[in-house]
């Protein structure tokens, strides 16, 4: 009988093509977005789980509590490790790491750069599961100077990991390393993606500085796993001892150790410094409703369209209960034809979401993947996806097939007059048409807020900056050597050396009332460079011993200490960092952070010490021959370190890395919801154009024009569209309000935004309705009062 079945979905759906066609199509979208998101939510829920003992393995934060408030870091003192082990129970292992995300190397003559090397200690095995391809564990990260490298580290530098054990490479020209062991590169979802582990004795050779700091974080974390027995309470209390004995007293009443889980680690809320990035469950919430609403949206536009379709099957109906189907069998026709098209749609989709994560992953540097083969996960989610549809999809219009009466199916009666069956498809369009606006105007309002930090007006322009972040040291008066060979590039308008990223400190002029404030280290050129406005006072002078007290500062600063203007600052005093400066200039306010419209007060000292990058403002014209030139200077001052340089453009847009990959998620998403609505209206008017053939045959023969019978479908129509924004516009601010949480600074969202989202769905509507309605209004009146009544 199930063959059966099978014969007859296949005839009727063959025989409606179009009506197939179109419900393919709008379910094989909702698939494909579905599956898009379950894939990068899978991925991004299963950071470093594949370790054997991931649930019991946790990273030590902390909690610092300073001028600015309480400050998290993930980051941990370098020597804490080592005190952990002597003076905390109840741990199985515990093990430290130092990580530099980017590094440069070199065999020979021949340089290299790569990312993710750790500093690790010969306890990361017991704490993190590796496999082995040559060496011994045991002893491979004991001794100074050695180094394990991935096997895709070794057939990219040192010829296969056949033959990269005992060959020597020189880290960043301070640290000659020889191989102790090879093995497989960690997979991709980890927080430890390194290429290399060195062992942590060399840390002391390359930063000596860190190995016994209990004064800064570095770039180190700390991991430890408990026994199986051992409550967390029961380590947080010895924590507070091992505070207490390694910390100053002022620094030790400010300072917890907080426990994280592993498993916990890449979904917090950008609240810790992690080595790569966070993905924070509310992002992953907001993904897992918009599929949700897509695949609702789908399900939708599948009723409408079979339920618009069983007018032409009353008859078939009729018939098939005249022969004695009982409407059960009637119902499992149905439902195995939604099943038939759903199970195409799964496999089309599938396709669809193949393609679209390999252009995600081409467009943002990420690595989701969906394996077909030899991934269970895939397989069980699109059996769960191909019942459910089914179900959803399937249920409701076979269940109205199945209930027409034998008597009046045959007589084509089941649909004169008004139709019950009406609001309901209405309601369903006003669903899905609300769900569509809401995504739309969700994503307009995350835009929107986004746009307004990227297009500051800023007085410089971040196109024509070009940064090298890090300058190789200044034993042998590099940076003035390098000073001079810039001076010969072509097409390089100005440079300024000084600090990349920022400082915090304290600043005050009255003792009862401290600030936070932000400094950093230039030279004379930097307000050159960067189109600074100085309203009052003087530049900076060069003080090649930096010990001058004269600071440019801002107008925030000058406004965070009461002091009534740029001028009247000029030769006044305040505390910075403890020491008493004066300020030499005032220049204007420019914004601090990418991702805020907060302007910090800025100190900003001349101190070569601390210069560690370089930024030049180049000519439009000719811009590869000056970075030909930067090159060269480079080189000359430089031989052993590759230049490395980035337009400032370029690494501002870094800042909004994960938002672009959650608006290309909304965009698509939104694209698709506003289709397969449209798709659901198009079997809508069809249903409507079906149920009035008369009447449109007769309002034709009376003189009516095509024109009249467009409008009178497209009347209802965009009552609908109305309905649905009224329902979608109070929602949509709601959810947007919530997504703008996660910003430091929010921009309310205009009225605009809503008008825009309203007339974008009401205009692609309307063209849908009016193609549908044109086709029913173009019919001949004869062939329309032909149906029986």
């Amino acid at each position: 009988m199930f063959r059966s079945f099978l014969i007859t979905a296949f005839r009727n759906l063959k025989k409606n093509r179009l009506y197939a066609v179109i419900n393919l199509l709008g379910l094989s979208l909702g698939v494909a977005c579905c599956m898009v998101i379950f894939v990068i939510v899978r991925y991004e829920t299963s950071f470093d789980k594949y370790h054997s003992k991931s649930s019991r393995i946790y990273r030590v934060n902390l909690y610092q509590q300073t001028e600015n408030g309480t400050q998290f870091n993930g980051c941990n003192y370098s020597p804490l490790a080592e005190a952990i082990r002597k003076d905390v129970s109840g741990l199985e292992a515990v093990t430290g790491v130092y990580c530099l995300q980017v590094y440069q190397f070199s065999r020979g003559t021949d340089l290299f750069e790569d990312q993710y090397a750790f500093f690790a200690d010969q306890h990361y095995f017991d704490v993190f599961d590796v496999k082995w391809i040559a060496g011994n564990k045991a002893d491979a990260l004991t001794n100074p100077n050695s180094v394990v490298v991935t096997d895709v580290f070794a057939e990219k530098f040192l010829g296969g990991p056949r033959e990269a054990l005992g060959k020597t490479f020189v880290l960043e020209n301070k640290l000659n390393l020889t191989v102790s062991g090879i093995v497989e590169a960690p997979p991709t979802n980890t927080d430890h993606p390194y290429s290399i582990l060195i062992s942590y004795p060399s840390l002391a050779m390359f930063v000596p500085d860190q190995v016994n700091n209990w004064e800064t974080v570095g770039a180190g974390a700390t991991y430890v796993v408990f026994n199986h027995n051992t409550k967390k309470d029961k380590i947080d209390s010895q924590f507070k001892n091992v505070v207490n004995k390694y910390l100053r007293e002022d620094r030790a009443k400010n300072t917890t150790f907080f426990l994280l889980p592993l498993e916990d680690n890449h979904d917090r809320n950008y609240d810790y410094t992690s080595f790569t990035y966070d993905f924070p469950v509310p992002v992953m919430t907001i993904l897992a409703i918009i599929a949700g609403m897509i695949a609702f949206i789908a399900c939708i536009n599948f009723v409408n369209l079979a339920t618009a379709q069983s007018l032409k099957r009353a008859r078939e109906v009729g018939v098939r209960k005249t022969m004695g189907s009982s409407r059960l069998q009637l119902i499992v026709q149905y439902v195995t034809e939604a099943f038939i098209i759903t199970l195409l749609a799964v496999v089309v989709g599938l396709v669809l979401s193949k393609a679209s994560l390999t252009q995600l992953n081409q467009a943002y540097g990420v690595n989701y993947q969906l394996n077909f083969l030899n991934d269970p996960s895939t397989w069980l989610f699109s059996a769960c996806v191909t019942i459910f549809v089914t179900l959803l999809a399937g249920f409701y219009p076979s269940f109205i097939l199945s209930g027409y009466k034998p008597v009046l199916a045959l007589q084509s009666q089941t649909f004169k007059g008004k139709s019950k069956g009406l609001p309901i498809r209405r309601a369903l369009v006003i669903s899905q048409f609300a769900a569509a606006q809401l995504l739309i105007i969700v994503t307009t309002i995350m835009i929107n807020q986004v746009s307004h930090f990227k297009d500051r007006p800023t007085p410089f322009d971040p196109k024509k900056i070009v940064v090298i972040p890090s300058l190789r040291g200044n034993e042998k008066q590099q940076h003035q050597k390098l000073r001079y060979e810039l001076q010969k590039v072509p097409g390089l308008v100005s440079y300024s050396f000084g600090n990349v990223g920022n400082e915090m400190g304290e600043i005050y002029i009255d003792k009862q009332k401290k600030h936070a404030g932000m400094i950093s280290y230039a030279d004379t050129s930097y307000i050159h460079t960067f189109r600074m406005e100085l309203l009052a006072g003087r530049n900076l002078s060069s003080d090649t011993d930096g010990t001058s007290s004269q600071v440019l500062v801002n107008q925030a600063l000058i406004k965070t200490l009461g002091l009534a203007n740029p001028a009247s600052a000029i030769g006044k005093t305040y505390v910075l960092k403890g020491k008493t400066v004066v300020i030499r200039g005032v220049i204007r306010d420019s914004y601090t952070q990418p991702m805020s419209n907060k302007v910090d007060p800025v100190s900003i000292l001349f101190n070569p010490h601390k210069f560690t990058g370089v930024a030049m403002s180049i000519s439009a014209s000719n811009a590869s021959e000056t970075l030909a030139g930067i090159e060269r200077a480079w080189k000359s001052v430089y031989p052993d370190y590759l230049c490395k340089y980035q337009f400032m453009d370029d690494s501002l847009n870094r800042e909004y890395g994960s938002y672009n990959v959650m608006f290309s998620i909304l965009g698509t998403a939104s694209f698709l919801a506003i289709l397969i609505g449209c798709l659901g209206l198009y079997g809508l008017v069809s249903f409507m154009a079906i149920q009035r053939t008369k009447e449109i045959g007769i309002r034709k023969v009376f003189g009516a024009t095509i024109s009249n019978i467009m409008m009178m479908f497209t009347k209802e129509s965009a009552v609908l569209i109305m309905i649905s924004f009224a329902v979608a516009a109070p929602l949509a601010h709601f959810a947007g309000i919530g997504m703008l949480m996660e910003f430091p600074e929010r921009v309310e969202p205009g009225i605009g935004i809503f008008i825009t989202g309203f007339f974008a769905s009401l205009l692609i509507a309307l063209f849908t309705v009016g193609y549908r309605s044109f086709i029913a209004a173009i019919q001949n009146p004869a062939e329309s009062l032909k149906s029986d009544g």
